[in-house]
């Protein structure tokens, strides 16, 4: 009877275990419910060992509806324990059990009962009873059942390798479609990272990237969801085995005490052709360092590594075209710059090109740029222009330039140079003087030391600060035959933006060409101004030639005139005093004696003027000169109703000249003035002290409201016989500013057309 009741337990539990539509989890827990419903058992658990420790991590329980619940029973702890560290059945009361061991409700022995294939223990069966003693139809029952319980966990051993063996070759597959396609390093490494956690390979992956530049490396993860808690700590132990990986150069391994399903972790280094890349670190359970996984981590390593050897060619190669691009550009930019500068000598178009060539077009390099220029007499740097992106228009090209990089050039417009001009930043610059003192402002600095100055913090940057937006400022020097010029200051002041090593760069080399072109601009200037300079001594000398040649010969005139003339007026005058004054022919003769009287005081102006005067210097109190000449025309001031008004200081300023002289050029000055007023207008007289070419001197004021002088008339009020009087010489002002240039002084005129004109001595005390 038993024998058939054993017999007939085998062939449920065949039928069970070969029931093809149930999966083999399910398979397992049915042969437990049969196992426990044999000899009205309990309950019926089945304990599954770690294959690389000795302990029993997984259990299947008829008291749990689900399947697969982790556990840890180390051999020889609890019943189950016992059984698979000595492979022989074991009992044991219910109460001594270990706690991964579940009982059932009443439960009060259990048998333990090792389930091997071969001599390697595969499972351990343990069934409950709620008698005191385990009976022996449940021993018998277990005995039966066990070569069935192996036979369905080594067909569950090959289920799970085949899918294990699905899940590899599909992660291989999606790996290799994720190289086939070109993509950067900051895109492939976190794509593979998350295709090593969603395929199962692992529940954390961890790529760190060797960086030049860095000492610990860039790292990018992944993470599964249940393991996210344990990221601070997984992040510890890849730091640590990351470091013995490298220093080993083989993939290393190790167990860690962490709950949940990362137990294990596998660090595999990253390299090609000798080259350390990195390492990829995976975190999982027990699968993850089974050989076959090892070797399939490697394998991913492999090809990663292969991927990001071309990524980093590919990368290298896109920095270097870009970096040749951008040269390209700078070296097409600094030529038209250069074509821009050999085309143009002014110095005022060529400051304006190089400011705007800074700030203008859709990317421009930097906000805004200042110019300054040294004056070494002064000790200054003197500000010449600003500009910024907003007052710089797009530089144009002129007519005929082409757009050949080789024959093109840049120009601006008069108008968009005045409106950079006209703008409150530029004037704001032209106002500023920086002392050149390298301690004191940036632009100095670089000026007195000849390099670059770039300073990125704004709190550093102290001294005199040159309309300094609170941001990062560069200054290079403009140089020219090794001497420093200048310096253009440029920030980013409007948008904030950094300044680049690359605009840094740029900056600099643009500098060197622009001072060289600017210092060619100014000797240029100069050639101008010395060549106007000695045309105009040319034309002085002939004009002198001529004058002298026109005095001879009209001294040598008035001499011959002025004796007939003294006949004549003689003669005239004696008819005169005999004649009635009431008659026609007295007046005929009044007529004469008048015309001979203004006539020889032409001739004796002539005279003077062609005369080779000599001063007799004798201490002189100006002020007293000027009243003396001014008491002289004070009856024909009075007769016109002109109003008079003068300042003269409190002490006396004297000085060394002639004093009959320079009283003739105040009173034809002061006549000049009379003659351009009607009546009732105002004449301002004052003497003061000041200085001409740095010495001591003194000035006279002659201001009138006589309308001003015509603006095309200016330029020859000192040439002789020019006038616009019907009775004048035209003597006066040349005789008056001859007087003064032989005294070493000067004349000076502001004059204001409509009002009046003032007049100003200026002369040198010469003691």
């Amino acid at each position: 009877m038993a024998a058939r009741k054993g017999k007939n337990l085998l062939e449920q539990a065949l039928r069970i275990a070969q029931s093809s539509g149930r999966s083999l989890q399910v398979r397992l827990n049915c042969l437990l419910r049969l196992a426990a419903r044999s000899h009205a058992l309990t309950s019926a658990n089945l304990y599954l060992p770690d294959p690389r420790r000795k302990v029993l991590a997984k259990r299947f329980s008829t008291l749990s509806t689900c399947p697969g619940h982790d556990c840890l029973i180390p051999y020889d702890e609890g019943c189950a324990g016992r059984a698979a560290a000595t492979l022989s059945r074991q009992t044991l009361a219910a109460d001594l059990l270990h706690p991964d061991e579940p009982a059932a409700p009443g439960d009060r022995s259990v048998l333990s009962f090792p389930v091997r294939d071969g001599k390697r223990l595969v499972a351990v069966l343990a069934l409950g009873s709620s008698d005191p003693v385990f009976p022996a139809e449940g021993a018998e029952a277990a005995s039966l059942l066990a070569p069935v319980f192996a036979m369905t966990l080594a067909e569950l051993a090959v289920a799970k390798e085949a899918e294990q063996g699905r899940r590899n070759l599909s992660l291989v597959a999606a790996l290799g479609k994720l190289l086939s396609t070109a993509q950067p390093r900051g895109t492939l490494l976190p794509q593979l990272m998350k295709l090593c956690t969603s395929t199962g390979l692992s529940c954390c992956a961890i790529i760190r990237v060797n960086e030049t530049d860095t000492q610990r490396g860039r790292l990018i993860r992944s993470c599964r969801r249940e393991a996210r808690s344990l990221l601070p700590d997984l992040l510890q132990e890849e730091a640590r085995l990351s470091v013995r990986t490298l220093a080993a150069g083989a993939t290393c391994s190790a167990e860690l005490a962490l709950p949940g399903s990362c137990h294990h972790v596998l660090c595999t280094p990253l390299g090609s052709n000798g080259s350390v890349l990195g390492t990829m670190t995976l975190f999982g359970t027990e699968k993850l360092v089974a050989p076959g996984q090892v070797e399939l981590a490697e394998t991913v390593a492999r090809l990663l590594s292969g991927a990001m050897v071309e990524a980093i060619c590919k990368e290298q190669i896109q920095s270097y075209s870009t970096e040749n691009e951008q040269k390209l550009k700078e070296l097409s930019l600094l030529y038209r710059m250069s074509n821009t500068m050999l085309s143009t000598i002014k110095l005022n178009k060529l400051i304006h090109l190089t400011l705007t060539a800074l700030t203008s077009g859709p990317t421009p390099f930097f906000d805004r740029a200042m110019l300054f220029l040294s004056n070494e007499r002064s000790g200054m740097l003197l500000g010449m222009l600003g500009v910024t992106r907003e007052t710089s228009p797009p530089l144009s090209v002129p007519k005929g330039g082409g757009d050949d990089i080789l024959s093109s050039r840049w120009d601006i417009s008069e108008a968009e140079m005045a409106a950079q001009r006209d703008s409150e930043f530029c004037r704001q610059v032209q106002g500023k003087r920086l002392v050149l003192d390298g301690a004191l402002n940036i632009a100095s600095q670089a000026v007195l030391e000849k390099r670059l100055i770039y300073i990125p913090d704004e709190d550093e940057i102290g001294g005199e600060d040159p309309l300094h937006g609170r941001t990062a400022l560069a200054a290079s020097p403009l140089i020219a035959h090794g001497q420093a010029v200048g310096a253009v200051l440029v920030d980013n002041a409007l948008t904030q933006a950094p300044m680049s090593q690359e605009h840094l760069r740029f900056l600099q080399l643009f500098a060197n060409q622009a001072g060289m072109a600017i210092e060619n601009s100014m000797l240029y200037n100069k050639i101008e101004d010395a060549h106007r300079q000695l045309s105009e001594a040319q034309e002085n000398l002939l004009q002198k030639e001529r004058l002298a040649a026109i005095g001879e010969m009209a001294a040598g005139i008035a001499h011959e005139l002025k004796g007939p003339l003294v006949s004549i007026g003689g003669f005239a005058g004696r008819l005169a005093r005999k004649l009635p004054p009431e008659t026609s022919e007295w007046a005929h003769a009044d007529l004469i004696v008048r015309e001979v009287l203004r006539l020889e005081g032409i001739l004796s102006e002539i005279l003077l003027f062609s005369k080779k005067t000599t001063i007799c210097y004798a201490k002189c109190d100006i002020a007293e000169i000027v009243k003396e000449s001014l008491a002289v025309v004070t009856p024909p001031l009075e007769e016109k109703q002109i109003t008079v008004t003068t300042r003269f200081p409190r002490q006396k300023l004297l000085l060394l000249g002639d004093g009959q002289q320079l009283k003739q050029v105040f009173i034809n000055i002061v006549l000049n003035a009379l003659d351009a007023m009607g009546d009732g207008g105002k004449l301002a007289v004052q003497v003061s002290a000041m200085d001409l070419d740095g010495k001591d001197a003194v000035c006279v004021k002659i201001a009138d409201t006589g309308g001003g002088i015509p603006v095309e008339q200016l330029n020859s009020i000192f040439t002789p016989f020019f006038t616009t009087k019907e009775s004048g010489t035209g003597l006066g002002l040349p005789i008056a500013n001859r007087i003064i240039t032989n005294h070493g002084g000067k004349i000076q005129i502001t004059n204001t057309p409509g009002l009046g004109v003032e007049f100003r001595v200026v002369l040198p005390k010469h003691w």
